[in-house]
């Protein structure tokens, strides 16, 4: 059942969109409390009296419902208090974004609070891993939400990053500069901060070969902002589009918002493909297996023919297991022929890509 109601987060609006890539590589977030920033409300009793501890998750289960497209999920955890014997117990209802839902896995760790008087009341605490940072001057800095690249290859930056101002469609923004070989290092979002030379020189600390920039921004006197260049790819035909796949890297953005993305130009990739796992409705249907969010142009996996919204099911032979072990094992079949079992369109399909070698 969809809940259409309006749902506003308390905490930032900024939300960093989650990849499992392939370049071969798996960028993971660096931050729980805004990868999770539309999550569902705490008791008041757990929010004012609440022990705050960790949390392992043991099983995730759909409930059925969504709001503003964001899952309604059921979780079995094993709580972690500091002053008590490890147990287990169940949070029968908590709202994850939808771009947060890779950190809701069994056997990751979440923060949580539960009531001392009853244990077994335990709820995700969102604002658990919140930490007051002193101020830079540089708002950019200071609102910094880093993405780690694990087994991408970033190219070193030359020079100072190209400028650009996204379209209406961050979204779409996403995907094509997925598409040109450009992996996304990591975003700030603030509110006021319209001094363009903050945000472009922070660009330059993190090696950022790009900023894309959203909001209202003054260009320095005698100079323009163009528009960012790319474009996504069109769709083949045909070929469905992935529940899910497209997602943007913000939401919510206010009339005083602003949003620097930065990118980093990365090496030859291995196969060339954005990968994400497949969400609960994808598995029920197709097993376990990763969604192809984008293909790099100009890769083996673009011309071997994968597409968006294809489901890899498994890669040489092998089933597709933990979405963390798929760099290395690209990366072990560097330079060969491989095989890749999709699913396109509830379509069993066979391709073969002739990978680059590692670097």
């Amino acid at each position: 059942m969809n809940d259409s109601r309006g749902v506003r987060s308390s905490r930032k609006w900024v939300a960093l969109r989650v990849f499992l890539a392939s370049f071969a590589g798996v960028p993971l977030a660096g931050c729980t409390s805004m990868m999770a920033s539309l999550g569902g409300a705490m008791p008041q009793q757990l929010a004012a009296s609440g022990v705050a501890a960790r949390a392992e998750v043991l099983e995730v289960w759909d409930t059925g419902w969504t709001i503003n497209d964001n899952p309604v999920v059921g979780m079995k955890v094993r709580v972690m208090p500091n002053d008590r014997q490890p147990y287990e117990a169940t949070i029968e209802k908590t709202m994850v974004s939808r771009i947060a839902t890779w950190q809701f896995q069994p056997g990751t760790v979440i923060p949580v609070k539960f009531d001392p008087q009853n244990p077994s009341l335990v709820a995700v605490d969102y604002e658990g891993s919140t930490e007051t940072k002193a101020s830079t001057g540089n708002p950019y800095r200071d609102e910094f939400e880093r993405v780690t690249q694990v087994g991408v290859g970033m190219l070193p930056p030359s020079g100072d990053p190209q400028v650009f101002l996204g379209t209406g469609d961050n979204a779409a923004d996403v995907t094509a500069l997925y598409e040109n070989n450009f992996s996304l290092i990591g975003a700030s979002g603030v509110e006021g901060g319209d001094d363009l030379g903050q945000a472009v020189e922070f660009g330059k600390e993190v090696g950022a070969a790009m900023v894309v920039l959203y909001g209202s921004f003054t260009p320095a006197e005698g100079s323009t902002l163009e528009i960012l260049p790319y474009r996504r790819r069109p769709a083949k035909a045909g070929v469905a589009k992935a529940s899910g796949a497209g997602g943007g890297v913000f939401s919510n953005l206010g009339n005083n918002g602003r949003v620097a993305v930065y990118w980093g130009k990365t090496r030859q990739p291995i196969l060339g493909v954005v990968f994400r796992p497949a969400n609960a409705g994808e598995s029920a249907r197709a097993g376990q297996g990763l969604v192809v969010e984008a293909v790099v142009d100009g890769t083996p996996a673009a011309a071997a023919g994968f597409a968006t919204g294809d489901v890899v099911v498994a890669i040489d032979g092998e089933n597709v297991g933990d979405p963390l072990a798929v760099p290395d094992r690209l990366k072990s079949l560097a330079g060969r022929s491989v095989r890749f079992d999709l699913l396109r369109g509830g379509e069993k399909l066979v391709l073969t890509a002739e990978l680059n070698p590692a670097e």
